[in-house]
């Protein structure tokens, strides 16, 4: 009769999840399909956690998806403006590369269809609608900033900033069209945009 192996002496120990993780692993499944499916069991199966550990985080699922809406706010204005910011020092680019930010990288594809998801679900929930529109509000304010310092006045500089972000929001959505279609969308857009002004 063959005996079993003994166990490890040294099993490898569990890797402990981090409120962190459990954003993540929210996000993912958001940006994949919808809030609905963002449930703790699944996330737990697809952490290989248990529930317990989720709840050493959050007090419920509720609380998740609070946290899903501040880390998305985040990522979504004031980590990308400190990024463009530290890379682009010329203004005109700095808009174009905002404009273009949906095509910038597979990372950007995968959080236009997080925005996607959660615009989605603002249509539902108070607290999706108020962090969609804390998010608009602060990317066109950042767009009119930086069309006030082409020397623009600031009520152009607004008008052009929404023009820039409609279209942004427009080729972000429509994945139908080719890539090549909708950049160059943006390109005519922000040459008009920004035609005879420079920093």
């Amino acid at each position: 009769m063959t005996q079993a192996a003994p166990p490890h002496p040294n099993p490898p120990a569990a890797k402990r999840l981090t409120r962190s993780d459990w954003i993540a692993a929210a996000i993912s499944v958001m940006a994949d399909s919808s809030v609905e499916q963002v449930r703790v069991e699944k996330l737990a199966v697809d952490l290989g956690a248990s529930k317990g550990s989720f709840y050493w985080h959050f007090k419920d699922r509720s609380a998740l998806l609070a946290a899903v809406l501040e880390e998305w706010q985040a990522r979504s204005t004031l980590a990308v403006q400190d990024r463009l910011v530290r890379e682009e020092p010329d203004v005109r680019q700095r808009i174009l590369r905002l404009m273009e930010l949906p095509f910038h990288s597979q990372a950007a594809a995968r959080a236009a269809d997080l925005e996607l998801a959660i615009m989605g679900w603002a249509r539902r929930s108070d607290a999706a609608r108020t962090a969609v529109a804390a998010v608009d509000d602060a990317r066109t304010a950042y767009l009119a900033d930086l069309f006030a310092s082409l020397g623009l006045g600031q009520e152009d500089a607004a008008w052009r900033a929404h023009q820039a972000y409609a279209l942004l929001r427009y080729v972000a959505q429509r994945t139908d069209l080719p890539l090549a279609e909708r950049k160059g969308m943006v390109r005519r857009l922000h040459a008009r945009l920004t035609e005879g002004h420079a920093a």
